[in-house]
């Protein structure tokens, strides 16, 4: 504790200079119940494990990566060899503050709180003092967590330990101003962490001259975030489950924290925000696990109840079609894309499909691995090809602006009944190339796929199918594939002739058949893609589930007027698609 003691002393006198001009302090901040707060952790039973670690400069940032050991000094421009950004992010988040607090809380020994504080002091005068770029030093997400964990450890340590009142006050300045700046302020899930933050920094900062101010622009800006990022429907328009999970938490958070003081967001945003949790029900999985689309890694929602209804929302470009089985996680459960309302998290997976049935995945998403722009692996990640959708060797498309897509990727129909629903999508963004997809799920375990490509040239065109890890592939050929879950056999069968059938597994370098459930992992998995050549192309593809294909009776294709003809168990159906 000396060493620690000591340590502290020498850093305030080194930051002496930076903060020496006169400032009363006295009354400026709110003490606020720690139980009240909005913090970034949550103190349970490893956070005791995690401090310990910490306290050795082995630093735990967040659950999903790695603990970085620094020894006796700590680099704070420390440079991960898998994802540099990411762990520089939670760096400069001090993430290790809450950490450290949340042990104090369990325990209330005092040399987590010292280490805090040692750590808070080394940071600063590493940020007063170092010339190496660093863009997270200060930037939207960093700024916003620090002063959470700022406050969070003010209102724990005051009165545990001799803290210079007036350094933290300038810091909290500093980042309040940062905060409040518009051009600091990005219109998306970094735009609301901004919007939380200044909002309790104004509360916390109560009767410093700037906090009424603070806290009108954190209002106003949070206020017009839910009407910018959801949908009509309540759907959140960055493109992932997991995005809606942690932009609806912000947002509540905020509503109970402002409630504790005698403030509100207003009922108006607050019936907005209930309509948001109707879209989890939907979305969720039966088994109630978050289906890995765009940027999502594996999750849960388990708090809520499953609706069964199916749902469409063309603003985010989402439609779910399912149907509940003797239990709920039995259940069949279909996710298709064609559309969005943001590019934030947007992966190029248009017209592709996902599928649950009887308890286990069949079809899946690739889910996110990382941000980092440059991987091979992350751009593998985003494309058509790790997605159960049409891919065109050597050909892509841009996700621009949602204005300037509008009219090119979209959901143009959707219906829905006792006996089966439908939808239909383009893709349009391709130069050259119109691509529609329409599917058809007979409930509730056929579906069909009809693909419609129409191209300027001839070109040849894989209609990929991504499998979930567990599924097993056997028979393949060009009219059928079949495979296996743990649960059910699936049998693929193409109605129209195709060019040849292709299968890929689990290779990392290309790469190709991989998908990553977390953060930074990899899982193989197998792909099979079907292959046509042409400038006028058509893919009608039957998916029987279970005894899907017993039920199925005949089924044919109407080539010319896009008619399909099915009956299933003497029930006969004849549809446009």
């Amino acid at each position: 504790m000396k060493e620690i003691l000591s340590k502290i002393s020498d850093l305030e006198e080194k930051l002496a200079p930076f903060y020496n001009d006169p400032f009363d302090v006295e009354g400026l901040f709110k003490r606020i119940d720690p139980k009240n707060l909005i913090k970034p952790t949550i103190a349970h039973e490893d956070s005791i494990e995690w401090a310990e670690g910490i306290l050795n400069n082995d630093f735990f940032l967040i659950s999903s990566l790695e603990v970085i050991s620094f020894g006796s000094k700590i680099d704070w421009n420390y440079k991960h060899h898998v994802s540099a950004n990411t762990y520089q992010l939670y760096m400069q988040c001090l993430n290790v503050i809450s950490h450290l607090c949340d042990a104090f809380v369990l325990t209330e020994d005092k040399k987590y709180l010292y280490k805090a504080y040692s750590i808070l002091l080394e940071w600063i005068q590493y940020i007063k003092t170092d010339e190496e770029r660093n863009k997270f030093k200060w930037v939207d997400h960093t700024v916003a967590n620090r002063v959470m964990n700022i406050i969070y450890f003010y209102n724990i340590a005051k009165d545990q330990l001799e803290i210079n009142e007036k350094l933290i006050a300038k810091l909290l300045i500093e980042h309040g101003e940062f905060l409040e700046d518009d051009k600091n302020y990005v219109q998306n899930n970094h735009g609301i962490m901004v919007d939380r933050s200044i909002l309790l920094l104004s509360i916390f900062m109560g009767n410093y001259s700037r906090a009424k101010q603070w806290f009108q622009k954190g209002k106003l800006r949070i206020t017009n975030a839910v009407y910018r990022d959801f949908s009509s429907k309540g759907v959140h328009l960055e493109n992932s489950p997991s995005y809606h999970l942690m932009t609806r938490k912000i947002f509540n958070e905020v509503e109970r924290f402002l409630r504790k003081n005698k403030l509100t967001l207003g009922n108006e945003i607050n019936q907005k925000l209930s309509q948001t949790n109707e879209y989890l029900e939907y979305m969720v999985k039966p088994n109630r696990d978050l289906p890995l689309l765009g940027d999502t890694q594996k999750g849960s929602y388990t708090w809520g109840k499953k609706l069964f209804t199916s749902f469409s929302d063309s603003h985010a470009g989402i439609t779910i079609m399912q149907t509940e089985g003797d239990t709920e996680a039995n259940s069949t459960w279909i996710s298709f894309i064609s559309g969005y309302g943001r590019k934030t998290h947007k992966h190029r997976d248009d017209l592709s499909i996902s599928l649950y049935y009887n308890g286990k995945d069949i079809l899946t998403d690739s889910g996110r691995y990382n941000y980092d722009s440059k991987d091979k692996l992350r751009k593998y990640f985003l494309s058509p090809q790790a997605h159960s959708t049409i891919y065109i060797p050597d050909k892509d498309y841009e996700i621009t602006d949602p204005f300037e897509n509008r009219n090119k990727i979209r959901t143009v129909n959707f219906v829905s009944n006792d006996v089966y629903d439908y939808v239909k999508g383009i893709n349009n963004a391709y130069p050259g190339l119109k691509i529609s997809r329409a599917v058809v799920y007979f409930k509730p375990n056929i579906v069909i796929i009809h693909d419609k490509i129409s191209s300027e040239e001839a070109t040849q065109f894989h209609q990929i199918f991504n499998f979930a890890p567990d599924v097993e592939v056997g028979e393949v050929n060009k009219d059928k594939l079949l495979a296996s879950s743990e649960n059910d056999k699936v049998v693929f069968k193409q109605l129209l002739e195709v060019d040849d059938v292709k299968m890929y597994s689990g290779d990392r370098e290309t790469p190709r058949a991989i998908i990553s459930e977390k953060f930074g992992e990899i899982t193989n998995n197998t792909q099979a893609a079907f292959v046509k050549y042409g400038d006028e192309v058509e893919f009608v593809t039957v998916i029987a589930l279970g005894d899907g294909n017993e039920k199925l009776k005949n089924i044919a294709f109407d080539t010319e007027n896009s008619v399909l003809l099915i009956n299933i168990l003497g029930d006969e159906y004849k549809l446009i698609i």
